[in-house]
């Protein structure tokens, strides 16, 4: 047995959250950049990048990733930088310039990802001498 006054507690309680609007699941999520977030802000203009490489920071490791078809970008201008992984589109990505051996030249990076439940194509140019560059998102 339970109080009455438990119980009217309890039937309202019941009441109010009938009421309360249920939040979306995950999937049903708008998939529009926001205004203020971060995929609009990366998506304006070109901003500094650096190629993410470990254990050690070579023209080797990063033509590593570049085989794997993977590659590491670092916007490093955001609050603590944002770090990407974005699969590589092999036909936009030109390694032309670039010099492995000599660590020299630049590499032309493009590949696409999920931010923020948005759908974007991470292109950078990367200097393979300091392995920073100049980068941007473009929604897809």
């Amino acid at each position: 047995m339970r109080p009455l006054s438990l119980r009217k507690w309890m039937e309202e309680a019941a009441r109010n959250r009938a009421q309360e609007p249920r939040p979306l699941p995950d999937n049903d999520r708008s998939s529009e950049p926001k205004e203020d977030g971060l995929v609009v802000r990366l998506s304006k203009g070109r901003h500094a990048v650096e190629s993410r490489l470990r254990p050690e920071k070579t023209a080797q490791a990063l033509k590593e990733q570049i085989d794997r078809g993977y590659v590491h970008i670092k916007f490093t201008e955001t609050r603590g930088g944002t770090e990407l992984g974005a699969r590589l589109d092999r036909k936009a990505t030109d390694l032309s310039q670039a010099d492995f051996d000599s660590q020299t030249g630049t590499v032309h990076l493009e590949g696409e990802l999920t931010l923020d439940y948005v759908k974007v194509r991470c292109i950078a140019d990367i200097d393979l001498q300091t392995f920073t560059g100049q980068g941007h998102l473009v929604p897809v």
